[in-house]
């Protein structure tokens, strides 16, 4: 199981946590073949003072960690970073 957590400001993962999960879980079920009802995300909202980021991001500067099982192909992982990163910007509006 893909076990993922999204880092980011408070006031943008609450406006965004659907799509934004959405376009996360999509990736997950066509590049690693998941079964969709196989899906943990944990969103992990944070203060303005406790997100330190660089100047020349946005407010909707987004963190995502994926951890899976060891033994995906690099051009598998890749593919789902691709992936990630298409859906996250169709989907949630925000850009690589």
């Amino acid at each position: 199981m893909a076990q993922v957590k999204i880092y980011g400001l408070r006031s943008h993962l609450e406006a965004s946590r659907a799509s934004i999960s959405t376009a996360i879980h999509t990736a997950i079920v066509e590049a690693l073949h998941y079964p969709k009802e196989k899906k943990f995300h944990r969103f992990i909202p944070l203060e303005q003072e406790n997100f330190i980021f660089p100047d020349d991001r946005s407010d909707r500067y987004t963190i995502i960690e994926i951890s899976i099982f060891e033994g995906r192909s690099v051009e598998t992982g890749k593919q789902l970073i691709r992936l990630i990163f298409k859906n996250l910007e169709e989907q949630a509006g925000i850009s690589a």
